[in-house]
């Protein structure tokens, strides 16, 4: 049996999503789940709702607590997202 490549495998998959015009969904996607672990469980379990909107992340929280925590470090938040994907993907993170 022969070895797959894991480069191209990636590259297959990218091609795959892009052809299927699914690539802002994916990346919709991926800031969720970079957001959920950069904030961290205790956190995540106060979030309510999360959507984006062109380039911006709304999250609806049940405590203000854990959504000043948020607030405070929502800046770096933001960078490192940006950083993490190579590209300006998010703009700013509005805590409800």
């Amino acid at each position: 049996m022969e070895r797959i490549n894991p480069e191209k495998a990636e590259k297959a998959i990218k091609l795959f999503v892009k052809q299927l015009g699914l690539e802002n969904d994916f990346k919709q996607y991926r800031i969720m789940k970079t957001f959920n672990e950069m904030v961290g469980e205790t956190i995540v379990k106060h979030i309510k709702k999360k959507t984006i909107c062109e380039r911006k992340l709304f999250v609806f929280f049940d405590s203000s607590i854990a959504r000043n925590q948020v607030f405070m470090q929502r800046s770096a938040i933001i960078q490192n997202i940006n950083r993490l994907y190579g590209e300006y993907i998010l703009e700013e993170i509005i805590l409800k």
